[in-house]
């Protein structure tokens, strides 16, 4: 009976293939006996978005590497992921890491108008000024000071992430609002851009350590 229960997804109770190294615990080093099975639809539908699953998951780099690629043709610029790489993961990971723990309904809409009003705060920083872009909706809000907070970071070149001129930084937050336009054309969801990009990117923001050595 024990072995059956280990056969069976732990989500949807079919029978399941897949170790959830996540759920499992196994990450850490715990033991064998411990691990939990996922069906593939399941595994599909939770990546990074229910499930906080480990840049370890060989599952989750291949939906990372997919979902990316599908990303970039949306964006009409793959060159943009291969130049600003770093940035636009860092960018995407904030709102990522937001949706997981305090606006679980955002929206691909909410998120589309915090990156127009994010890169138009970069726009104006690259003249020399300083005006931030506000938003009467508290959520969009939210997410544009998150995503805000990385972008300066970078233009700062603070806490080891690679250092980028405003110019640049509102150029990668436009490309990131005509990923979500895009998608919201295909009328396939309210938060499909966002499933996108959760399982897209790890958990850890990209930094550089100062011999340039990327970490994740």
């Amino acid at each position: 009976m024990i072995w059956l229960m280990r056969e069976v997804c732990f989500v949807c109770g079919r029978k399941a293939s897949r170790r959830c190294i996540a759920e499992s615990g196994l990450e850490h080093g715990g033991p064998e006996s411990d691990q939990r099975r996922i069906c593939s639809e399941c595994c599909g539908k939770g990546r990074g978005r229910m499930i906080d699953c480990p840049d370890s998951c060989p599952h989750y780099r291949a939906g990372a590497r997919a979902a990316l690629l599908k990303l970039a043709e949306l964006g009409e610029d793959p060159d943009m992921e291969i130049r600003n790489g770093e940035v636009l993961h860092n960018l995407r990971l904030s709102l990522a890491r937001l949706r997981r723990s305090r606006l679980r309904d955002l929206t691909d809409s909410e998120a589309r108008q915090a990156f127009a009003n994010a890169a138009d705060t970069m726009r104006v920083r690259s003249s020399g000024l300083i005006f931030d872009f506000k938003s009467t909706d508290p959520r969009v809000q939210m997410l544009g000071d998150e995503l805000l907070s990385v972008a300066i970071l970078h233009e700062r070149g603070e806490k080891g992430m690679a250092r980028t001129d405003a110019a640049d930084l509102m150029k990668c937050l436009k490309y990131l609002e005509r990923q979500a336009a895009a998608v919201e054309k295909l009328e396939r969801g309210v938060a499909l851009f966002l499933d996108m990009i959760s399982q897209a990117v790890s958990r850890e923001y990209l930094v550089r350590e100062p011999d340039g050595v990327v970490l994740g």
